[in-house]
């Protein structure tokens, strides 16, 4: 069903140096501008018709909402396509907008229970971190440290209201407009913004789990998902994919729709859509445990009790047994530390303090290592 908006305070809210970016970006020709740089005229031919629209500037004028009123009808004539589709797309020109389908026949009504809307709306914050994190560095697995910038990015990201088709959540991600083409002649700059870059890399990565999921569901191996770190896959990135599902018997379909903000040209080598199918998830999910199993953790803060110390006689180095955290879980981690820092850590074992340091947490096998520690220290208990 076709709507004409007609609401002046919503046609109010569009913003018209936003529209002529729109309409640039959508082949319309500028012709003139009004005297005083009160309203410009644009131009474009369909089918050899030619189709004229007048942007207004100035939101204060009586008449803004008729002009804009107006513009929306040509643009519906012209596109054909739904004023509403064309009055949201002008909201966002200047954003990247996801939307993420659930394709569930339990969802067809639009609505979604409490509990799974906050289940979606986590994942969806936790697919942006994921990007965002692959855009400052490509990593098998991101831990509790994570980067300034990509923390910043994800405050940044709004959520747009619901649409139908199943349920549909909508994501808006702000990107600077590009004023001007690169100097060297080519269409596509090389250094894009990094709000820009979290959106991209999230579309390539998620196509290039889809693949992975693919290969190694044939090949019973992980070599896909390892590869593919280098195309922005991380195991955070699996956990919030797979977390999308209730559970591993879903039969529940995931579409992920991109649209790029006109403001900002994007190659045509860059997924505009990617669909995940239940039968990927039990196989994404299981790599994410393996790749957080085997991956290095840099970084790692060690904080625990010292329960076991081992240094022959006349050696330099001391092996210390720490009961840390681990994944949420109080585990045994092994590390070596030179005749100083060693005896730090007799000192907390004699006297029950505290044991910290940082390093580099390794799996061998069953057992877990820090390794190249610094940072040594011991506090007095928190229970004392």
């Amino acid at each position: 069903m076709n709507v004409d908006i007609r609401d002046p305070d919503a046609i109010r809210s569009l913003r018209p140096l936003e529209v002529v970016t729109y309409l640039r970006s959508h082949s319309w020709k500028l012709q003139r501008e009004v005297p005083n740089s009160k309203a410009s005229i644009w131009t474009t031919a369909i089918e050899e018709e030619e189709y004229e629209v007048l942007v207004p500037f100035d939101i204060s004028i009586r008449d803004f909402a008729t002009r804009m009123a107006e513009l929306l009808e040509t643009l519906a004539i012209v596109e054909k396509r739904s004023q509403t589709q064309i009055f949201s797309d002008l909201l966002t020109t200047f954003a990247d907008v996801i939307r993420i389908r659930l394709d569930d026949p339990e969802l067809k009504d639009g609505s979604l229970p409490i509990e799974a809307y906050a289940q979606v709306a986590q994942r969806a914050r936790d697919l942006l971190l994921a990007a965002a994190c692959s855009a400052t560095e490509l990593r098998p697995v991101w831990h509790t440290r994570k980067p300034q910038q990509a923390m910043e990015q994800v405050k940044k990201i709004r959520i747009g209201q619901s649409e139908r088709g199943s349920y549909i959540v909508t994501i808006i991600s702000k990107v600077t407009p590009l004023l001007s083409r690169p100097q060297d002649g080519t269409l596509f700059e090389l250094e894009q913004p990094f709000e820009r870059r979290v959106t991209q890399m999230l579309a390539t990565s998620l196509y290039a789990l889809d693949n992975a999921a693919a290969d190694a569901a044939v090949s019973g191996e992980l070599t896909s998902f390892e590869e593919s770190v280098s195309k922005g896959v991380n195991a955070n990135l699996c956990d919030a994919v797979a977390g999308l599902w209730e559970g591993d018997e879903s039969q529940r379909m995931i579409d992920f729709t991109f649209s790029w903000s006109p403001g900002r040209p994007i190659g045509n080598n860059v997924p505009s859509h990617i669909s995940f199918s239940a039968d990927r998830i039990p196989v994404i999910r299981e790599a994410a445990r393996v790749m957080k199993e085997r991956a290095p953790v840099k970084d790692f803060e060690l904080f625990g009790q010292v329960v076991k110390l081992d240094r022959e006689p006349g050696q330099p180095i001391g092996r210390v047994t720490v009961v840390g955290n681990v994944d949420d879980r109080q585990r045994r981690v092994s590390l070596e530390l030179p005749e100083t820092e060693y005896h730090k850590a007799v000192k907390a074992h004699d006297d029950q303090l505290d044991f910290r340091c940082m390093g580099t947490l390794v799996r061998e096998g069953r057992a877990h290592v820090l390794r190249e520690p610094f940072d040594v220290q011991s506090y007095p208990s928190v229970d004392d």
